[in-house]
């Protein structure tokens, strides 16, 4: 959208959800309740570079980040399976137990969260974010839905402060902090975890189905290997950083998580790049 079309009305839109959850797990906070001490972060390291620039460059190859190759499954878009099972793949076989003695990767300090015992702080900042990016879908849009669908401002808002409860209820919800747990070692022995990604893939089919967007389509080789190839490089870069961008976004920016906002910022720069490279080359095509 941004090279595009010249606007950033989505990236305003993902910084109002953000931020609405942070005023959410601030209240939260304030209620006496300890959403900020449920995780640990790390320090903005190289991984974490390292890891946002292949996620980046498997979200351009397979066409979707994170959550967009789930929605995408759940419209019946059959060989998005590839991806998701090379991501699990990708995190199993880069676990740390392997990759520091292949890598020599160096352990990594956890530290605590920059909000913890700070619920003012994420409420001042949560607020001032929500009003900057509010204020400026509206002027964009106003109150107007797109194509019959939400109002961006009623939506993003109800999405942030879901984030919010989703967190305090389940701080690894989201699908590639599974498969961080996974490559980790940490997925507890219970029905919990996998309940919770069979309930959320269910969730999307019906909304899928209600919407009227679900349609079973198998797709050919070159999607396949796409899909594969991507989801193997969104892999890496989820074990790495760790945390895809469903992670960095969700709970990186509303928790201001070091190591997610460094890999959050190298995941877009690399879009960036490689979104402008890949006109450039559509615009010029070589001679043949």
């Amino acid at each position: 959208e941004m090279i595009e079309r010249r606007r950033v009305h989505r990236l305003a839109g993902f910084t109002l959800a953000a931020s609405c959850a942070m005023l959410v797990m601030g209240l939260a906070e304030w209620l006496s309740a300890t959403p900020f001490m449920t995780i640990l972060g790390s320090e903005p390291d190289l991984l974490a570079v390292t890891g946002g620039v292949p996620f980046g460059l498997g979200s351009l190859l397979a066409g979707h980040c994170a959550m967009g190759l789930l929605a995408s499954l759940t419209n019946g878009e059959l060989w998005r399976s590839a991806s998701i099972m090379t991501m699990v793949a990708a995190s199993l076989l880069l676990g740390p137990s392997m990759s520091r003695a292949a890598l020599m990767l160096p352990m990594r300090p956890l530290i605590p969260l920059p909000l913890t015992g700070h619920a003012s702080l994420a409420l001042t900042v949560g607020g001032i974010l929500a009003m900057v990016a509010g204020t400026y879908i509206y002027r964009r849009i106003g109150w107007r839905p797109p194509r019959g669908g939400w109002s961006p401002l009623i939506g993003m808002s109800l999405v942030g402060a879901a984030l919010g409860i989703l967190f305090a209820l389940d701080r690894h919800w989201v699908f590639t902090s599974r498969i961080a747990e996974i490559a980790y070692g940490r997925m507890a022995a219970t029905p919990g975890p996998i309940l919770g990604l069979m309930v959320l893939v269910a969730g999307m089919v019906a909304a899928a189905t209600a919407g009227g967007t679900f349609r079973i389509s198998r797709g050919n080789l070159r999607n396949w290997t796409r899909a594969a190839l991507g989801g193997l490089l969104m892999g890496v870069g989820a074990t790495l950083v760790p945390g895809g961008n469903d992670a960095m976004l969700f709970t990186g920016v509303p928790l201001l998580l070091p190591n997610l906002l460094v890999g959050y910022a190298a995941f877009i720069a690399t879009l960036f790049v490689g979104l402008l490279l890949r006109n450039k080359a559509a615009k010029h095509p070589r001679a043949t």
